[in-house]
C-alpha cells in the first residue's frame, strides 16, 4: 500500500491546444488517489489553448489546473524555466505537450519511488506514430535501478540505448530542480531542449539515490512530423547528449575503462572535425578532461553504414 502525496506536473507548451488538451485529460483519467497540480505555461501568441482548456469538462477532483501565459519570450527553455519555479511539491515531473500518460502511471511509479532506495523513476514509452503502426515498449531493458556504468554504456553505444524524456519521469523534487538547474549551465543545448532530458533522468544516478527503470509502457510519445527532434540535426542531438554524459562523467567519482575512453576520444575527434565543416556546432562544445584521438577504422566503417542506408532507402522508393 503507498500514501499519496501530492505531485505537481509541468505542461510547458506552444502553439499545441488539443495536444496540450490530451495531456492534461492524461492526467485528468489518473487512477492515483492524491492531488495532481497540473501547471500550464504557455508561449502562444493567442488565446487557442487557454480556450481549449476551458472549455474542457476535466472531472477528477484531485486535478487541480493552473494556467499560466508567458509573455515574455517564446524560447521553448524559458517556459521549462518558469515552470520549474511552480514545483513545490514533494514529488514533481514535466509533461511534455505532445506526450501523455497511461491511467496507472503515478499509481505504478510512487510504489516504487516509496518501496526502493531511488530518487526517480523511468518507465517505457510507447511511439504513437501518424498513418503508421506505433511501437509499444520502444526502449528494451529489464525492471531495475540504473547502474552509472548502464548509462555511460547506452550512451556510447556500447548496450541498448535508454529512454530520456522527462515525459517518462517523476523525480523527488529537490534532486529534479537540482539536476534541472545545474544542465542549464550546458545552454547551448539546453535552450534547445536537448542533452538536458538525458542529464536530468540520470543525474540521480551519479549525484543522488538513483534511477529505477520501470519497463511498462506507461508514457506515449507522439512522433508527428513538428516533432522538435525529428525537426533537427540528429548529429547535433547526438552531441549534446555525448557532453551531457562527458559532464555527469566528470563531475562523479566514475572512472572509464579503456575502451569507454577510447569512444569518448573518438567522439571528440569526430565533433572537431564537424566543427570545422559546420560552424553552428562550435557553440555546443563543453571543455573537458578528455583528450581528441581519431580512430580511422572506426570513421570510415560508420561513413560506410550511412552510404549503404542512404544507398537502400533511395532505392526502396
Amino acid at each position: 500500500m503507498i500514501n499519496h502525496p501530492e505531485i505537481t506536473v509541468v505542461i510547458p507548451t506552444l502553439n499545441r491546444p488539443v495536444r496540450t488538451v490530451r495531456a492534461i485529460s492524461s492526467l485528468n483519467d489518473q487512477s492515483y488517489k492524491g492531488v495532481i497540480n497540473c501547471v500550464i505555461i504557455d508561449s502562444s501568441s493567442d488565446r487557442k489553448t487557454e480556450d481549449k482548456i476551458n472549455e474542457t469538462n476535466f472531472t477528477n477532483p484531485n486535478l487541480k489546473i493552473r494556467y499560466l501565459k508567458n509573455n515574455n519570450s517564446a524560447k521553448p527553455i524559458d517556459n521549462w524555466i518558469l515552470g520549474a519555479k511552480e514545483i513545490n511539491t514533494e514529488y514533481g515531473k514535466f509533461l511534455c505537450d505532445d506526450d501523455w500518460l497511461e491511467k496507472e502511471y503515478f499509481d505504478k511509479c510512487m510504489n516504487v519511488l516509496q518501496n526502493t532506495d531511488t530518487d526517480c523513476v523511468i518507465s517505457n514509452i510507447n511511439i504513437v506514430r501518424k498513418n503508421k503502426s506505433n511501437i509499444l515498449n520502444y526502449y528494451k531493458y529489464s525492471t531495475n535501478s540504473v547502474e552509472k556504468e548502464d548509462v555511460v554504456n547506452s550512451f556510447l553505444g556500447i548496450n541498448n540505448i535508454l529512454p530520456v524524456t522527462p515525459s517518462a519521469s517523476l523525480t523527488k523534487t529537490t534532486v529534479l530542480l537540482e539536476s534541472f538547474y545545474e544542465s542549464l549551465k550546458h545552454i547551448q543545448c539546453t535552450e534547445n531542449l536537448f542533452g538536458f532530458d538525458f542529464f536530468m533522468s540520470y543525474y540521480p544516478v551519479f549525484k543522488s539515490n538513483g534511477s529505477y527503470l520501470l519497463n511498462e509502457g506507461l508514457t506515449n510519445s507522439y512522433a508527428g512530423n513538428d516533432s522538435m527532434t525529428l525537426n533537427v540535426k540528429k548529429g547535433k542531438i547526438s552531441y549534446c547528449y555525448f557532453f551531457a554524459l562527458v559532464n555527469l562523467i566528470e563531475s562523479s567519482d566514475f572512472e572509464v575503462t579503456r575502451n569507454q575512453e577510447k569512444i569518448i576520444r573518438h567522439k571528440l575527434a569526430t565533433f572537431n572535425l564537424k566543427k570545422i565543416i559546420e560552424k553552428d556546432y562550435k557553440p555546443l562544445e563543453l571543455n573537458n578532461r578528455f583528450e581528441p584521438k581519431l580512430n580511422l577504422s572506426k570513421l570510415f566503417k560508420s561513413q560506410a553504414q550511412k552510404y549503404y542506408l542512404k544507398m537502400y532507402y533511395s532505392l526502396k522508393k
